[in-house]
Order: structure tokens, then sequence, then C-alpha cells
């Protein structure tokens, strides 16, 4: 049969695996993930990670892969950077993005030259307005 051993070692987040912690942060909004940063450095590190910011940057800015390859940047530092441009509309902004989005590929097959014309305005002259 075997013993247990009575003097065993405090758990600690430094010694807890990392897939379940980043399953725990997956859970988190943006908001706590950036709160995380300031705990610990293993937690700054695992909230970190470029797939937690990825479901947040589709989810708000609705991000795509191929744009994140134009900027070179990692997912938080995307998010960041977009929060810091438009987040007071983070609320809003993903259907703003699409109607605009939307109404650009309606118009682009049938007045090129309206979308050429509104290609000055965008989105962040929308959400001015």
């Amino acid at each position: 049969m075997a013993t247990m051993d009575t003097e065993s070692t405090p758990l600690t987040l430094e010694s807890l695996p990392t897939d379940p912690l980043l399953l725990i942060l997956s859970f988190l909004d943006y908001r706590d993930l950036i709160n995380c940063c300031y705990v610990s450095r293993r937690l700054s590190q695992l909230s970190s990670h470029d797939p937690l910011w990825r479901r947040h940057c589709k989810k708000y800015w609705l991000i795509s892969e191929e744009e994140k390859t134009q900027k070179n940047q990692c997912w938080k530092s995307l998010f960041i950077d977009t929060y810091s441009d438009v987040g007071r509309y983070i609320d809003h902004y993903a259907a703003i993005k699409k109607a605009w989005d939307d109404l650009k590929k309606y118009l682009e097959p049938r007045c090129p030259r309206m979308v050429l014309s509104l290609k000055g305005v965008g989105i962040k002259m929308m959400l001015a307005l």
C-alpha cells in the first residue's frame, strides 16, 4: 500500500500547469486580462498569450487574419492600439464596422465611383459624427 507524503509542497501559481490556466483566462473579458498583467509575472506572461487576444480582436474590432498580417503586430498589441483609437465605441464598433463593410461590398460592383468618394471618409469619420 502506498504511503501518503505528509509534507507536501505548497501549491503556488507558478507550480500550476499552463494549459488549465490558459483555459481559465480564456473566459475573461479584455479588462480582466489587462488586470491579470499586473498580478504576477506568470499571469502577465499567460494573459499576453496571443490566442486570448485574437478572440477579443475578432469580437470587438472584427480584425481579420489578413489585417493582422498587414499590420505585423501581435493580437494583444492590435487590440490595445485599436482600443486607444476607438475604444470609447467598443460596444458598438463591431456593428458599425460590419454595416460599413456590407455597404462597401454592395456599392463596389454597382457604383465604384461612389466607393472611391467614400474612401476618405471611412469608419472613424462615421464614428465622429
